[in-house]
C-alpha cells in the first residue's frame, strides 16, 4: 500500500515531521503506523464473529472470518459430513486446524464467559446463596464481556419494586437480558462507584464517573451515571471503544456520496458556525471527531470544551467542565477565546448561554463546531432562534447543519431483492438488497449501522445570507431553502437504498417515525 497516495497533502506533512522526530530520536516508525495512529487511515480488521450457539454445537473456537471462509479450531477435526454441515449453516467455507486440548480448553472456556446461559446461571446461584467480594467481580466482568463483545453501546441496570433489570442497547435496540435482585444490584453499584471513584455512600444524589477496562489489547472506556430512582439507584454505563468508534470522514462520506464534496468544504472553512445534531445515540459526538480528524491539526490551534471528554484527539487541547471547582462552561469560553484559537469546538449546546456565547465566537471570526438535540436541520435553526439567539449572527455566521440517525445495516450475507415496493417508492433503477442471515451477522441479517441523513449548506453569497437573515426574522426560512444546497432524509434513504447499504422496510420504517409519507 502506498501511503503516500490515500493522505492529503497536509496529513502527509504531519506524519513525515513526526517521523523525522523520531529518527532524531533515534526510533525507526514507517508512515503508515504514524497515520494509524492519528486516525488519518483505518486499519481493517478480520471480522471475528462468535457465534456462542454454534460454538456449543460444534465444540469449536472460531478464530478468523471473512466474507468467504470461516477458520475454526478444534480439539480433534470434524468429519466430512459435520464439516459439510458446518458449511451450510455458516454460508461459507470452512476451514479447521486440531489443536492441543489444554490449549483449547483455555481459549473455548474463555468464549463461553460471555454465554448468556453460564452467566444466567451464576446469578441463579448468587440469588441462592451469599458470594464473595471476588465472585461478585467475575461476575460483573462477565456482564461486561458480553456487553463489548456484542458492540452494546450502553448498559442499562433498572430497578423496580421487586427485582432490577440488566438490559443492553445493541445497533440502537434495547434487548433485555438478565434479572437481578436487590442485593446484587447495589454490589455492582459500590464496585461501579469504587472504579469511578465517586462517592460509594451516597444514595441520595446522582453522581457521575467513568473508569477503563482492557480487553483483547485495547482499552475500553465506560461513562457511568448514577442517580436515585423510586426503588433504588438506576445505573447506565455508556461504551465507548476508540477502536470502532474513531472514524475519518471519508469513511463517513465517500467519494461516492452525493455531498461528500459539500461536507469536506463546508468542515474545512477558517471561519463560521457548523452544526451536527440528532437524539441521543445518534453518533453526534463519532461525527464531530471525524471533522476534527479532517482538520490541519499541526497548523490550527484547536480546543474543545466538553462534558465529559468522550474521546481523546491528537493535536487538540481539550478542557473538561468542572462545576464544583468554577470551571463553568462560561468561564472556559472566557479563557478560550484569550488563547488565540482557530477552531473552538463545544461538545454540546445545552442551553441559551451555550448558544449564544457559540455564535458570538463564531461572528468574531473563529470556526465553531457544536452539536444540539434536534430531530432535523430546519428544527436547530429554530432552536436557535427560541433560545433568544441573534438572529443576524446565525444568518451570517451559519454554514452547515448535519441531522443524523442510524440505521440498521444489511450484512454482506445480503441477497438481490425481487420486491418492486422500494423500487416503487425510492423512484429508483432498481429493486435494492434484501436480508438473509449468516453467522456473521448471528443470523439477523443486519450487521453495524449506516448514517441516515438531513442536511443543509448556506453559501457565502451575501445576497443569499441576507435572504436567510430576513427569512430568520420573519419566521419564513423555507421561503430561503432553495438557494442553500440540501439534501433530504428522503434521498439519503434512496441513496442507502440503491447502494444496497440498507433495505427498503428498515428505511421506509424510520422514515415514518420520521414524519415521511413519500417524497413531493
Amino acid at each position: 500500500m502506498n501511503i503516500k497516495k490515500i493522505l492529503t497533502p497536509k496529513q502527509l506533512e504531519v506524519c513525515q515531521k513526526e517521523q523525522y522526530y523520531y529518527q532524531q530520536l533515534g526510533v525507526k516508525k514507517h508512515l503508515l503506523q504514524i497515520a494509524l495512529a492519528h486516525h488519518f487511515v483505518q486499519k481493517k480488521e478480520p471480522a471475528i464473529i462468535h457465534n456462542l450457539e454454534l460454538m456449543k454445537e460444534y465444540e469449536m473456537v472460531i478464530v478468523a472470518e471473512s466474507d468467504d471462509v470461516l477458520k475454526i479450531e478444534r480439539k480433534e477435526l470434524l468429519g466430512e459430513k459435520r464439516l459439510a454441515e458446518l458449511a451450510a449453516k455458516a454460508r461459507k467455507s470452512v476451514e479447521q486446524k486440531n489443536i492441543p486440548v489444554r490449549e483449547f480448553q483455555q481459549k473455548y472456556t474463555a468464549h463461553l464467559r460471555v454465554d448468556p446461559e453460564a452467566i444466567e446461571r451464576k446469578i441463579k446461584q448468587y440469588n441462592a446463596m451469599d458470594f464473595e467480594e471476588d465472585e461478585v467481580i467475575d461476575i460483573f466482568e462477565m456482564l461486561l464481556e458480553y456487553g463489548i463483545q456484542r458492540s452494546s453501546s450502553d448498559i442499562h441496570i433498572n430497578a423496580y419494586e421487586s427485582f432490577y433489570w440488566l438490559r443492553y442497547r445493541i445497533d440502537g435496540h434495547i434487548h433485555a437480558k438478565f434479572l437481578l435482585n436487590h442485593e446484587l444490584a447495589q454490589r455492582f453499584a459500590l464496585i461501579i462507584k469504587e472504579r469511578c471513584n465517586i462517592d460509594m455512600i451516597n444514595v441520595y444524589a446522582p453522581q457521575g464517573g467513568s473508569f477503563s477496562r482492557e480487553y483483547q489489547d485495547r482499552s475500553i472506556d465506560f461513562r457511568i451515571e448514577i442517580a436515585p430512582s423510586q426503588y433504588g439507584e438506576n445505573i447506565v454505563m455508556r461504551i465507548l471503544d476508540k477502536s470502532k468508534n474513531i472514524k475519518t470522514l471519508t469513511s463517513l462520506f465517500p467519494k461516492q456520496h452525493p455531498m461528500s464534496e459539500h461536507v469536506h468544504h463546508f468542515v474545512n472553512q477558517s471561519s463560521g458556525f457548523f452544526l451536527v445534531v440528532g437524539p441521543t445515540g445518534s453518533g453526534k459526538t463519532t461525527t464531530l471527531n471525524a471533522i476534527l480528524n479532517q482538520r490541519d491539526r499541526l497548523h490550527e490551534i484547536i480546543y474543545s470544551i466538553e462534558d465529559p471528554i468522550e474521546y481523546k484527539i491528537d493535536f487538540v487541547t481539550q478542557y473538561q467542565i468542572n462545576e464544583s471547582s468554577g470551571f463553568t462552561f462560561v468561564e472556559g469560553m472566557k479563557s478560550i477565546m484569550r488563547q488565540d484559537p482557530d477552531v473552538i469546538v463545544i461538545g454540546e449546546m445545552r442551553d441559551k448561554e451555550s448558544i449564544l456565547t457559540g455564535l458570538k465566537a463564531a461572528h468574531s471570526g473563529h470556526m465553531v463546531f457544536s452539536t444540539l438535540h434536534t430531530p432535523n436541520s430546519f428544527m436547530a435553526m429554530e432552536r436557535i432562534r427560541d433560545e433568544g439567539g441573534d438572529l443576524f449572527i446565525l444568518a451570517y455566521s451559519l454554514s452547515g447543519v448535519i441531522a443524523q440517525r442510524l440505521v440498521p445495516k444489511l450484512c454482506t450475507c445480503k441477497q438481490p431483492s425481487f420486491s418492486e415496493e422500494g423500487k416503487t417508492f425510492f423512484n429508483a433503477a432498481s429493486t435494492g438488497f434484501e436480508k438473509t442471515g449468516c453467522i456473521q451477522c448471528n443470523f439477523t441479517g443486519y450487521q453495524g449501522r449506516a448514517l441516515l441523513l438531513d442536511m443543509v449548506f448556506i453559501p457565502g453569497d451575501m445576497k443569499v445570507r441576507y435572504q436567510f437573515y430576513l427569512a430568520l426574522k420573519n419566521s419564513t426560512v423555507f421561503k430561503a431553502w432553495e438557494h442553500f444546497i440540501t439534501f433530504s432524509y428522503f434521498q439519503s434513504a434512496a441513496y442507502l437504498f440503491e447502494n444496497g447499504i440498507c433495505d427498503h422496510s428498515t428505511l421506509s420504517s424510520e422514515l415514518l417515525s420520521l414524519g415521511y409519507v413519500h417524497e413531493t
